[in-house]
């Protein structure tokens, strides 16, 4: 495959990263040994189902936190996502409330929590895809922004 042709490739991806926003999983690239062609790259993927990934956290009036996740997968997979709300206190995170749910190809979960004033928070997000045997096929962690109450 050409330099050009790569190129194009990775712009595309970029822009679909661009427009669907959030946390995508697309693909990377990786050289092959020198001896094979010079310049020659492979597409390889970084998960197998993974498609979109997206979380949110917000504050409301109160201390009333709006906790958000999605996790979409390729279609014949089931997305599944848990959401820990975690309150950072005495130097560590710590799990205060979790939420988890399953669907075929997606699956959103939004939560409000009222939480204690004086505290950081924020949200680990675990995206899992599974098989039709409920095996996990990829499964990726990712972290909200972290709000002051």
């Amino acid at each position: 495959m050409g330099k050009k042709i790569l190129k194009k490739i990775i712009a595309i991806t970029m822009a679909g990263a661009i427009c669907f926003g959030g946390t995508t999983t697309l693909a990377s690239t990786q050289n092959l040994s020198q001896n094979i062609v010079e310049n020659t790259s492979i597409v390889s993927p970084c998960f197998i189902a993974i498609i979109r990934c997206l979380n949110n956290i917000s504050l409301n009036y109160g201390g009333k936190l709006t906790c958000e996740g999605i996790t979409e997968v390729q279609d014949g997979y089931i997305a599944g996502i848990t959401i820990e709300l975690q309150q950072y206190r005495n130097g560590v995170w710590n799990t205060i409330k979790t939420w988890s749910g399953y669907n075929y190809d997606y699956i959103c979960l939004s939560r409000d929590w009222y939480v204690e004033n004086g505290y950081s928070y924020r949200l680990k997000l675990t995206h899992t895809a599974l098989n039709e045997n409920y095996a996990v096929i990829d499964s990726f962690v990712s972290y909200s922004r972290t709000v002051v109450y």
